[in-house]
């Protein structure tokens, strides 16, 4: 069965770009056919057209979906009883507004679905987003943060978390119908303040939990989706190495890491902030180390005794109730 015509659309600021870009000619060799589309500012745009990647990358100027000052304005009166003069700093708008800019995109697309993708998350085999009787997959993980419930509990009421796995998985398939009707609905709540979904969804958050990343585009689609129409989607099992700027650096990793660390992984991240730990390097992208061992046994062997965010393999991801 031929799979939908989709693009896919990396929504980043200029730094993010720039720190990853030297692993965008790989990602455009492993992300499906179609358009791959950054969206962020102008200064994105610039930095797009010195990749020379061809026609199929573009870019898309995040202001023409939803202003940056539209969201801080509704922010910043939100919480001006904590600000008491000062105002939300970008960081802190740029978590809600990154989200926001997801569920526009329902709004321009002329294709059935779309995908975002993380812009400091690489490919590491061949990405295929539909399954052979033609249903798009959504990815899951192993992460849970319980103020994204209490927010989706608010905007939709009846809501809660419906499945053991997470949909954050770094990217997602949306259907563009589904969006506009999920931006409906949330438009609907007259319970909450607010014209506009993002506006509803900001003034949905307390004031003192905003700082807290309390919301994700990511679960609530996912919800409504499961709540809605559960038939349209099959869950995946999706596993990323989300610390893998602590063992590898974005400048240096190479074709060979990625054939190795595609036998156990669909995927690696260079997150902000995140740099090769000390005992770290010469190890993950070590060629002998690679020949013995698999780079799921060696990130389960770094993993114990290690607090924070654990990679999991746990299995029966495919028998939650949406697939």
């Amino acid at each position: 069965m031929t799979e939908p015509k989709y693009d896919t659309y990396i929504i980043i600021t200029p730094k993010d770009f720039e720190r990853v870009q030297k692993q965008y000619a790989w990602m455009v060799k492993m992300l499906p056919a179609g358009r791959l589309i950054f969206v962020g500012s102008a200064k994105v745009g610039e930095l797009v057209k010195t990749l020379d990647l061809g026609e199929q990358v573009g870019f898309l100027n995040e202001d023409d979906l939803l202003p940056f000052q539209d969201v801080w304005d509704v922010l910043n009166d939100h919480m001006s009883e904590l600000l008491q003069g000062d105002t939300v700093p970008r960081p802190g708008v740029g978590w809600y507004y990154q989200q926001f800019l997801k569920f526009e995109l329902a709004k321009q697309c002329e294709n059935e679905y779309y995908m975002t993708w993380d812009g400091d998350t690489i490919p590491c085999r061949p990405v295929k987003m539909f399954s052979d009787d033609g249903k798009p997959y959504l990815d899951n993980k192993n992460e849970y943060h319980e103020l994204y419930f209490t927010t989706m509990a608010k905007i939709l009421p009846g809501s809660r978390k419906l499945i053991r796995s997470s949909f954050i998985s770094e990217h997602m398939m949306f259907h563009a119908p589904t969006v506009k009707d999920l931006i409906s609905v949330i438009e609907g709540n007259a319970s909450l303040r607010g014209e506009t979904y993002w506006e509803k969804i900001l003034r949905a958050i307390e004031p003192m939990q905003v700082h807290q990343s309390a919301y994700s585009e990511f679960e609530t689609y996912g919800t409504f989706v499961a709540l809605l129409t559960p038939g349209r989607y099959k869950i995946r099992e999706w596993h990323s190495f989300r610390l893998g700027g602590e063992f590898f650096d974005p400048n240096t990793i190479c074709e060979r890491d990625y054939i190795w660390l595609g036998k156990d992984f669909d995927a690696i991240s260079f997150e902000k902030g995140h740099s090769i730990k000390e005992g770290n390097g010469n190890l993950f992208d070590n060629p002998v180390y690679q020949e013995k061992l698999s780079a799921r046994k060696m990130l389960e062997v770094a993993q114990e005794g290690a607090g924070g965010y654990i990679e999991r393999w746990d299995g029966g991801v495919g028998s939650d109730p949406l697939a």
